[in-house]
């Protein structure tokens, strides 16, 4: 295909602001819940990132409830499975308007470029833009103790930098990794996609269940496209204050 491979990364990333770099992690049961955060972020932030909890508990709907209020979405599916069916499951995600999608690097290079080509055919047929596929290295809830009961006898960051290297070769278009391996894996691979990080935590805040974390800032400064944050805005009394907070954060850098 002429437009098999991925987007310009850095044709996305001039045209970024920063309200587009944060995006909020929406781990919250209920479609009341949503509705509820979303009027209090009076579209403060660009996209809302909807996992697995929310997709169980109210189904794809939730999906058009979220773009209605005017925000983007990033579909946080973690595909994994053989080729044909990663294929046919993003035949159905393409219908649903999510502009960004994860999948797991460790289903291996063939996995990503089946999903890759999917995406771009099914744009094709649309006449769309296909959303951006993002490809999970590991968990921030998991170390090297992790890693090693699974019997990998490395550590997270070689882990971590041989799955990037695997997706980046399969045209995925982007890496969700830690903020602590985004430094390593600019320098391994260089500019020409896009990262993500989850595991964003300002120093005052309860790192809860995650291993691999750090502050807004210093994923920027390591060279991240977007944060991924959850819980700090989604508990915060002053949801909007907190979002400038890491708004003004990001901008410092």
């Amino acid at each position: 295909m002429e437009n098999y491979d991925s987007v310009s990364a850095e044709n996305i990333r001039k045209n970024l602001k920063t309200k587009d770099r944060l995006i909020l992690s929406m781990d919250v049961p209920a479609k009341n819940e949503v509705l509820s955060i979303l009027r209090e972020l009076e579209n403060s932030i660009s996209t809302i990132k909807i996992g697995l909890e929310l997709i169980y508990n109210e189904g794809t709907e939730i999906i058009k409830t979220v773009t209605g209020c005017g925000y983007k979405v990033l579909l946080d599916a973690k595909l994994m499975d053989i080729p044909n069916t990663i294929a046919g499951a993003l035949r159905g995600i393409s219908k649903l308007g999510v502009n960004m999608i994860t999948i797991h690097a460790f289903g291996g290079s063939g996995m990503l470029l089946r999903a890759k080509e999917e995406l771009v055919s099914n744009s094709d047929k649309n006449n769309q833009v296909p959303p951006l596929l993002f490809g999970v290295t590991v968990l921030t809830s998991l170390d090297d103790s992790d890693l090693n009961a699974f019997g990998f006898s490395t550590n997270y960051a070689n882990v971590v930098k041989n799955l990037a290297g695997t997706a980046i070769k399969s045209k995925i278009d982007g890496i969700i990794c830690s903020p602590n391996e985004v430094s390593m894996l600019r320098e391994s691979f260089g500019n020409n996609f896009l990262i993500a990080t989850p595991g964003i935590r300002l120093p005052e805040d309860d790192a809860g269940d995650q291993k691999r974390f750090n502050t807004p800032e210093k994923a920027i400064e390591n060279g991240a496209d977007f944060i991924i944050v959850g819980r700090p805005i989604i508990k915060s009394a002053d949801k909007i204050g907190t979002v400038k907070n890491y708004l003004d954060r990001m901008e410092g850098n």
